[in-house]
């Protein structure tokens, strides 16, 4: 592992939501917004794109205006990213949800739409009401979006039935796609049967040939457990169902996920939160999921659920990992995962503690299911710490890493090498 350098983090009002790797080169995503305390809002926020050094992933001086700079009407604004398979489409898009229903994200009728080419160039803009009736009941939550090669937006939702909770025992949403392109006919939206269970922590993604795949966690009892998977895949044209299963987790599965020696025959995995998913070469994918504490203080962030399908959506294995560390709110990001496929192997990278006593490790799992653990790591020194959802492959054998301290004022990014740390030891 070799460092690169390190940094002081500015001060400046900024949010920094992600690093985008287009056509050979770098950027930082990032909003910025002036605090106005009189009126309890946000005056000028915008977003920019700021270019990083390709040799020393310090950050050129000049930035290119995403959203021009407007004044926030609500404080449960929200804006992130997407990027398109072969990378030559960026998706920018933001909503004022007007957040106050309790555990319900995204809540609103209303979201605006911005696609770009890799030079950020604005290929097309929209604002789309995605109500199925029109109205100004706010019946939408927004999960997951993603930009295609051709430039069109797809949109997962929940789409509310009467209530709009997920802390009732019955169903109230039906996860819903919509599709959105550059022209106002370009509008449509497609709803499987998925059949009458609890669907959560759903996700969906475009593969290689331009199909889409549809997969995440439904449960029998509450929204905020599992007892399996499902696994949907539409055609490019979106005319046709061409897979669709699910699969119930074994007793024995769910006892690895409850930390017990037997459970009953209704008992399910719960607070199971999807992190990440990653395309295999032959058409599946692969999965990992890690269990939310039930309290904000001071927990244990404990196992994750990763998982592999096949192209057909058959579960090719299941692994179940324990992980622990003592997890001030404030250091949330140290205690998560980061997964990436490579070949027929998946990784999983995270911190075991994060005092001096705690290590980074990685976990490679090949195609039967087998895996491999090595530290690669260790906090003896109380040096910064690994920060998995800031990391990222590179082509290759190595993956980029960012390390923070405790307090987010350092950083150093490094350069891991999987081949040489999985390599069999004689």
């Amino acid at each position: 592992m070799n460092f690169k350098k390190s940094y002081v983090v500015t001060k400046k009002a900024r949010k920094y939501i992600g690093v985008v790797n287009l056509d050979r080169k770098m950027y930082l995503l990032y909003f910025r917004y002036k605090e106005n305390k009189r009126e309890n809002s946000h005056d000028k926020v915008s977003l920019y794109a700021k270019q990083l050094a390709a040799d020393s992933f310090s950050l050129v001086s000049d930035s290119i205006e995403l959203i021009a700079p407007f004044k926030m009407t609500s404080n449960y604004y929200r804006g992130n990213f997407a990027v398109s398979p072969d990378r030559s489409k960026v998706l920018v898009y933001d909503y004022e949800e007007e957040g106050d229903i309790d555990d319900v994200n995204g809540l609103t009728n209303e979201i605006t739409l911005r696609v770009f080419d890799s030079t950020f160039k604005l290929l097309w803009k929209r604002n789309v009401n995605l109500s199925p009736n029109g109205g100004a009941k706010r019946t939408v939550a927004i999960k997951k979006l993603r930009v295609n090669n051709n430039g069109e937006v797809a949109i997962l939702t929940d789409i509310f039935r009467d209530q709009r909770t997920y802390t009732s025992k019955k169903i109230t949403a039906d996860p819903t796609l919509f599709f959105v392109g550059k022209e106002s006919n370009n509008f449509a939206l497609f709803k499987p049967n998925m059949g009458e269970y609890l669907f959560n922590q759903s996700n969906f993604t475009f593969d290689a040939v331009g199909n889409i795949l549809w997969f995440g966690f439904y449960s029998n009892q509450k929204y905020y457990q599992q007892r399996g998977v499902f696994f949907i895949k539409i055609n490019k044209e979106r005319t046709k169902v061409l897979v669709k299963k699910r699969h119930e987790f074994t007793p024995e599965q769910i006892a690895q996920l409850l930390n017990k020696k037997k459970v009953n025959e209704k008992a399910e995995g719960r607070s199971y939160k999807l992190i990440h998913w990653r395309l295999t070469k032959k058409g599946g994918l692969a999965l990992s999921a890690e269990q939310q504490p039930a309290s904000s203080y001071n927990f244990r962030s404990n196992d994750i659920l990763a998982l592999r399908f096949d192209a057909e959506g058959e579960i090719q294995w299941f692994q179940h990992i324990y992980k622990h560390g003592e997890q001030p709110i404030r250091q949330k990001v140290f205690l998560s995962h980061y997964m990436f496929s490579k070949g027929d192997d998946t990784y999983l990278l995270f911190n075991k503690g994060l005092y001096s006593d705690g290590y980074a490790t990685a976990v490679k799992i090949n195609a039967e299911g087998e895996r491999l653990t090595r530290k690669f790591y260790t906090y003896e020194k109380q040096q910064e710490l690994f920060c998995p959802l800031l990391s990222f492959p590179l082509k290759g054998d190595k993956a980029f890493l960012c390390f923070q301290d405790h307090f987010f004022s350092n950083y150093r990014f490094a350069l891991l090498d999987f081949d040489l740390l999985f390599k069999e030891k004689k």
